[in-house]
C-alpha cells in the first residue's frame, strides 16, 4: 500500500498509532494535540527544507514527535504532515469562535487604535473571543482586534470573488497561506475554508477533491481552473484571480491570456472546475 507522506504521518522510525498493524514502524504515537499561537507557522517536509505550507494562527495539529526546537505534526484542519518550530505551538485547546475576514488585521494591547500594535493576523485565522468593547473583540491569549475584522466561525455567506481580491499584489510565496505571501494552492484553500469547507492543500488534491467538472463555455465566477501544478479561480465568464510566479503576486487578468502563457510551461488546462453552486 502506496502512502502520500504528505498527509499520512508515517516515518522510518516512527508513526501515528493509527497505522499501527497498517505498516511496521519502531514506534506508534497517539500523538497530542496543541495549537498554534504565533502568526503562523511554517512547515516543512523535512527540516530547514523548502517551505511546504503554513499553518495560521488558532489551528490545531497533532504533535508525534519533538526534538531539538522541531515538532513532527500533523494538522488538523487538512492533514498536512511536516516539522515546524516547537516554539509556535503550545498544548493550549479553544474553540474558535471566529475567524479573520480581512486580509490582515492588527492585534493592539487595549481596545483603543493608539495603543500599542503587539502582533498581526491574517486572513482565515481561528480566533477566540472573550468580550467586546468600543468595537475592538478581545481575542484570548493575545490581545484586542478591530470588530469588524472578524466573522463568526459558522459564517459561510461570503463572496468568494471578494475575498480572493482582497489579496490582489499579495506577493506570491511558494507554500505561502499567510497574508505577506501566498501561493496559487493556499488562496483557493484560505477561501474555500473561509466557506467552511474542508479543501486539500496542494493543487493536485484539490484538483481530484473537485469532482464535478464542468464545460469551458460554462465556466463563471467561483468556478476553479486546473493546471498541472496550478489553479486559478474565476471571476466571471472570463477573468480569473491566481497567485502566481510570472507576476510574483496575486493578479486578476483574462483566462485567454493566462491559458497561452501557462500552455508553455504548465500543458492544457485538465480540469474546469465547480464546487459552490
Amino acid at each position: 500500500m502506496k502512502f502520500d507522506k504528505r498527509t499520512n504521518p508515517i516515518r522510518n522510525d516512527l508513526a501515528s498509532k493509527t497505522y499501527k498493524g497498517i505498516v511496521s514502524r519502531k514506534k506508534y504515537v497517539d500523538g497530542i494535540i496543541h495549537t498554534v499561537m504565533s502568526t503562523n507557522s511554517p512547515i516543512y517536509n523535512k527540516k530547514n527544507s523548502q517551505l511546504s505550507t503554513q499553518l495560521l494562527f488558532g489551528e490545531r495539529c497533532k504533535v508525534f514527535d519533538t526534538s531539538k526546537g522541531w515538532s513532527w505534526v500533523q494538522s488538523l484542519r487538512d492533514d498536512y504532515v511536516g516539522f515546524t518550530p516547537s516554539k509556535n505551538l503550545k498544548k493550549l485547546i479553544f474553540t474558535p469562535s471566529h475567524k479573520v475576514k480581512s486580509l490582515r488585521t492588527f492585534i493592539y494591547s487595549k481596545p483603543n487604535i493608539k495603543s500599542k500594535i503587539c502582533s498581526y493576523l491574517s486572513f482565515n485565522s481561528l480566533v477566540k473571543i472573550s468580550s467586546t468593547k468600543s468595537g475592538f473583540c478581545k481575542i484570548q491569549n493575545l490581545g484586542w482586534c478591530p470588530k469588524n475584522d472578524l466573522f463568526k466561525i459558522s459564517e459561510k455567506k461570503f463572496n468568494i470573488v471578494n475575498l480572493a481580491r482582497q489579496f490582489l499584489n499579495t506577493p506570491y510565496y511558494w507554500g505561502g497561506r499567510d497574508s505577506h505571501g501566498i501561493d496559487c494552492s493556499g488562496l483557493i484553500q484560505n477561501i474555500m475554508q473561509m466557506k467552511n469547507i474542508d479543501f486539500p492543500r496542494d493543487t493536485d488534491m484539490q484538483e481530484d477533491f473537485c469532482t464535478r467538472s464542468i464545460l469551458r463555455k460554462n465556466l463563471k465566477a467561483g468556478d476553479l481552473v486546473f493546471w498541472k501544478g496550478h489553479v486559478a479561480l474565476m471571476t466571471d465568464k472570463k477573468k480569473i484571480i491566481h497567485a502566481n510566479a510570472f507576476h510574483m503576486k496575486t493578479q486578476e487578468e483574462p483566462l485567454v491570456t493566462a491559458e497561452k502563457r501557462i500552455f508553455k510551461t504548465n500543458g492544457k488546462v485538465r480540469k474546469y472546475a465547480r464546487i459552490i453552486s
